[in-house]
């Protein structure tokens, strides 16, 4: 990669199931400031502000005339990017990597409370074909579920495990919306909202905003500081159309996994990454993960849950903030995954922090069934 990319500042709400008292402006505006602050710089300081945003769901068409101010935008440059926060990290990395952009702040958010999320999910689907079908995020990660089960028929346990560990580890974070732990029995019992996902399968509906400052290499020796360097990133996107795709192989999460760890020069992962910090919008997705992200092979995921390897205390822990299962701000969880990865690096996880974290990964997903990826190698 020519030149590096730092990562300098965080910003990061509280994530709640719905901040009524707080408006959507107040709680852009927070974040951005906070990692101004974090990074020691004003909005001045500046070259360009990256927001990344859904106008569906934030309820109002180009939401960014209004939210593009409290991020800090006001009379900057500005671009949007209309998906996951974690592309808002991608476009600010390519532009600092073009050499025009020194400082670049990233901010997302999202208020699921004021957002009628499965109408907005069903109406992305084609008006002709499927749309009628009334299929939303929750029916369709049903499938991609019911696909591995198909192809690789693991106990009920596997998967209820992985809810009750970022369950238990999102109790440690204070910044998380669900901080109480579940039980392997509460999992199980838990009724079906898709089969054979059970609502505490998934993911809840939450608000949050966060923000990062990125830097330019030139910029870090100007400022004489040591910052947390993002090594290698690479995104991918599958086929639109579920049936043009293995639902329980992530063709694209394999495919920026690859990209991100050439960047990196990571050879293996399970080895090399101290923790990661995966979009597990329901606990399937964190399995099909662990294999798209080259930590097992297929169908093996299971192996790395009952050997217990993922665990706070395991070979690779994974979500030790809770992940998407204690936390999910829709829009901003990919960059949620980031800031998470940043703050292991700068041993500032609080109560969740990994001993001697030196190299991290964050991995965000987006569209049915995980269609697009995006993996962050981050690095001391």
């Amino acid at each position: 990669m020519a030149g590096k990319i730092a990562i300098l500042g965080m910003g990061m709400s509280k994530i709640d199931g719905a901040k009524k008292d707080t408006k959507l402006d107040d709680l852009v505006f927070e974040v951005a400031s906070k990692a101004l602050n974090d990074a020691s710089l004003t909005r001045m300081d500046m070259d360009g502000i990256v927001i990344a945003a859904c106008d569906e769901l934030d309820g109002r068409s180009i939401s960014s005339m209004l939210e593009a101010a409290p991020a800090g935008a006001y009379l900057k440059d500005e671009i949007k990017v209309t998906d996951d926060g974690s592309y808002g990290v991608i476009m600010a990395a390519m532009r600092t990597l073009s050499g025009l952009f020194d400082l670049t702040l990233v901010v997302s958010w999202c208020k699921m409370s004021e957002s009628p999320v499965s109408d907005v999910m069903r109406m992305r689907w084609d008006p002709f074909y499927h749309r009628e079908f009334g299929m939303n995020h929750i029916t369709t990660a049903g499938l991609m579920a019911g696909s591995y089960l198909n192809k690789y028929p693991i106990s009920e346990d596997i998967p209820a495990r992985v809810v009750v560990k970022n369950r238990k580890n999102g109790a440690r974070n204070e910044s998380a919306h669900l901080q109480t732990p579940v039980t392997l029995k509460e999992v199980k019992s838990s009724p079906i909202v898709s089969w054979p996902l059970k609502a505490l399968d998934c993911a809840p509906e939450s608000d949050g905003a966060c923000a990062l400052v990125l830097a330019s290499e030139r910029k870090v020796k100007e400022l004489g500081i040591t910052p947390v360097w993002l090594t290698g990133f690479g995104w991918a996107a599958d086929s639109y159309y579920l049936g043009e795709r293995d639902l329980c192989d992530s063709r694209s999460l394999r495919l920026a996994a690859d990209k991100a760890y050439k960047m990196a020069k990571i050879h293996n992962p399970l080895k090399e990454i101290d923790v990661a910090e995966i979009s597990d919008f329901t606990s399937y997705h964190e399995l099909i993960a662990y294999e798209g992200l080259g930590l097992c092979g297929p169908g093996k995921a299971a192996d790395l849950i009952e050997r217990g390897e993922t665990e706070a205390v395991g070979k690779l822990p994974v979500n030790p903030s809770g992940g998407l299962l204690s936390s999910n701000p829709f829009t901003a969880a990919g960059l949620f995954r980031v800031a998470e990865a940043y703050l292991q690096l700068s041993g500032r996880a609080g109560n969740h922090q990994i001993p001697d974290v030196q190299k991290a990964l964050a991995q965000a997903s987006t569209g049915f069934c995980a269609q697009g990826n995006a993996v962050f190698v981050l690095s001391k």
